[in-house]
């Protein structure tokens, strides 16, 4: 398989060559700084460029390329001007590894970052991150902190894996913490296929990756699918364990706080239409839960005769009215309506109902705007902000007038860092 090298130059030839002669690469491209006090002159320049001290005395070497034996067809350089500009070092790396690799698709890629300022090696092992490649540095035994001894270098390579999977588990976080799930279990699950990591590491993924899942099906309202994926972790999210439970074993009120917590996630991504159509939704199904539980009344079908007696005519005639209009024999309830036969029945909801019925109307008429609702316009952050004031704290307030616990929790947030 053939290799291709990029490494740093700095005033030292001895490790340059040493890795050089250990990969024996297809095309070496040395990163250099120009002008005459720069390396440049080391890696291919006349005469005996390369000095190195060896005891009390400086000996002084051909160039790299004389001492490595390479053609002119085997290395390329590319030169920088100032070896402590992070910025445009990190520029020139990047855009050399990229080309190399279109250039040579089929190669193995190592960037030995062991020459150079502390800045170009820098640059260029956060360049060789980004773009995939394989990691190297000349290491070799110590007579003190300074430097390596004469003789014991060796070039090897460095778990670059690791390093690279946890850049990546930051940006999964960052979109963990975002609620955006798929993506981010798309960026962990590309983790894995890259190249191994640790066990403890791997684990840790397979972890995350079960949480996306399980929080994405949770967020689509797939309630079942999120409890069989996320009990094999439910250890790390307690309070929305419990909370997932009541929604799929109790079937009560929770799907009401459910789904005003999916509208503030819907938000938190600047998604305000969709958000105020969970907000519309969670008023209408606390009315319809309401109705069906205490009055077995259902709203989508309503059978005169399971009313009140008092309350039988006045919907028997709308149910007529409705007939002579031509429309189907069945009567449904919307919101309003449904709210209305509450405070008719004097019902605790009902009478919540009423002490917010102007500012829930006014909220109302905004989300009917909504080209997700009855109009055309798009709703922002604004007019979301003034429905979230007023539709949370209704529901609350009902809830806690017919004796419902209204503990809800918001999806948890990927806090450690990876």
């Amino acid at each position: 398989m053939k290799t291709v090298l990029a490494l740093t130059v700095g005033g030292s030839c001895a490790p340059i060559v040493t890795v050089v002669r250990a990969y024996e690469p297809t095309l070496t491209c040395f990163i250099a700084t120009k002008g005459p006090k720069g390396s440049r002159v080391t890696v291919d320049g006349g005469g005996k460029p390369c000095r190195q001290r060896v005891g009390e005395r400086e000996e002084e070497n051909p160039s790299i390329v004389a001492q490595t034996g390479l053609r002119p067809e085997q290395y390329r350089v590319e030169e920088v001007e100032d070896p402590d500009d992070l910025p445009a070092l990190y520029e020139v790396c990047v855009k050399a590894l990229r080309e190399l690799r279109d250039q040579y698709p089929d190669a193995r890629h190592i960037a030995d970052y062991t020459g150079g300022s502390k800045s170009m090696s820098v640059a260029l092992a956060l360049a060789a991150l980004e773009c995939g490649w394989e990691l190297s540095l000349v290491r070799g035994q110590r007579p003190d902190l300074i430097r390596v001894a004469n003789g014991t270098e060796m070039a090897g390579l460095i778990n670059a894996a690791e390093v690279r999977a946890r850049q990546r588990m930051e940006e999964a976080r960052r979109l963990f913490n975002s609620y955006a799930y798929a993506s981010a279990q798309a960026v962990l699950e590309g983790i894995l296929r890259e190249a191994p990591v640790s066990h403890e590491l791997e684990a840790k993924i397979r972890r995350w990756v079960a949480l996306c899942r399980g929080l994405d099906a949770w967020d689509r309202f797939e309630h079942q699918r999120a409890y069989t994926i996320l009990q094999t972790v439910q250890s790390q999210i307690v309070p929305q364990w419990r909370f997932l439970k009541r929604i799929v074993q109790e079937s009560g009120y929770e799907m009401v706080g459910d789904l005003i917590r999916n509208a503030e996630r819907r938000a938190s991504r600047g998604r305000y239409d969709d958000a105020v159509a969970r907000l519309y939704r969670a008023v209408e199904l606390l009315a319809q839960l309401r109705l069906q539980n205490r009055y077995g009344v259902d709203t989508s079908n309503l059978q005169v005769e399971a009313l009140r007696e008092d309350l039988q005519s006045q919907y028997r005639q709308r149910l007529e009215l409705q007939a002579a209009s031509g429309r189907d024999g069945t009567l449904r309830l919307g919101l309003w309506d449904a709210y209305v036969l509450l405070v008719e029945l004097g019902d605790p909801l009902g009478k919540v109902f009423q002490e917010h019925e102007k500012r829930l109307r006014d909220a109302l008429l905004r989300r009917n705007r909504s080209i997700l609702a009855h109009g055309l316009s798009p709703i922002g952050e604004d007019e979301y902000q003034r429905i979230h004031e007023i539709v949370p704290g209704m529901i609350g307030k009902g809830l806690r007038a017919l004796g419902v616990s209204e503990e809800t929790p918001q999806f948890p947030l990927w806090e450690e860092t990876p």
